[in-house]
C-alpha cells in the first residue's frame, strides 16, 4: 500500500515535470536542407545591414539584432562557412515574430463561502493557477537563407519559445537561450565545402 502511494506520487511528479518542461521548451522547425546542400556553399553574407544611428526607442531592437547576428554567424563559422561583407554564396535574413498561445478557463473558486465542505484552497496555489491559465506570449525567430546569385530561397527555420519575463528583457539570457536553438536549427545543414 505504501509502495503504491510512493509510486503514484513519483509518477505524478514526473508527469508534472514533463508538462512544465513542455511548456517552456524551445521549438525548432526546419525545412529540408536538400536545396541548400545541392548548392555546395562556402560563404555567407547578411541580406541587409543593421542601420546605424538608431533612436533610443529602437535601441533594444538594435541590440537584439546584433545578438542574433553574432549567434548565427558563430554557428555558421563552426560549420566552416566564411563570412563576407557582401557577395556571399548565400544570404542570411531573419525576422522576429510573436503570438499568444494556450490558455484555459480557470477552475471555479471554492472559497470559504462555497458549498464544498472542508475545502479551502491555498491562496498561492490559486494565484498560480490564474497566472498560468492565461495565454502565454511565444516569441519566434525566423531564419531564411537565399542563394547569393538569384535570391531563390534555399532553406529556412523557425525557432520559438515562451517568453518568460517580457517586462525585463535580459540580452545575456536571450543569448543563452538562442545559442542552443540556432545550433539545433543549423544542425541539419551540411558543413561548408572547401574551395
Amino acid at each position: 500500500m505504501i509502495f503504491s502511494r510512493t509510486l503514484a506520487r513519483l509518477m505524478a511528479a514526473v508527469l508534472l515535470s514533463v508538462a512544465v518542461m513542455g511548456c517552456t521548451s524551445m521549438q525548432v522547425e526546419t525545412d529540408s536542407s536538400d536545396r541548400f546542400a545541392d548548392k555546395r556553399y562556402a560563404s555567407f553574407s547578411w541580406r541587409t545591414e543593421i542601420p546605424t544611428g538608431v533612436p533610443a526607442s529602437m535601441e533594444s531592437l538594435y541590440l537584439l539584432s546584433t545578438t542574433v547576428r553574432e549567434v548565427v554567424a558563430e554557428e555558421l563559422e563552426k560549420k566552416g562557412y566564411r563570412y563576407q561583407a557582401s557577395g556571399g554564396d548565400f544570404l542570411v535574413s531573419y525576422a522576429f515574430g510573436a503570438r499568444l498561445e494556450g490558455g484555459v478557463e480557470p477552475e471555479p473558486n471554492f472559497g470559504p463561502t462555497s458549498s464544498v465542505i472542508n475545502r479551502s484552497p491555498d491562496p498561492a496555489a490559486m494565484d498560480n493557477a490564474y497566472a498560468l491559465s492565461g495565454p502565454r506570449e511565444v516569441a519566434s525567430l525566423m531564419l531564411s537563407f537565399e542563394d547569393g546569385g538569384n535570391l531563390a530561397p534555399v532553406w529556412s527555420a523557425r525557432i520559438s519559445q515562451v517568453v518568460e519575463n517580457q517586462n525585463q528583457p535580459d540580452l545575456d539570457k536571450v543569448r543563452r537561450k538562442l545559442e542552443p536553438g540556432v545550433a539545433r536549427a543549423l544542425r541539419v545543414l551540411p558543413n561548408a565545402v572547401s574551395r
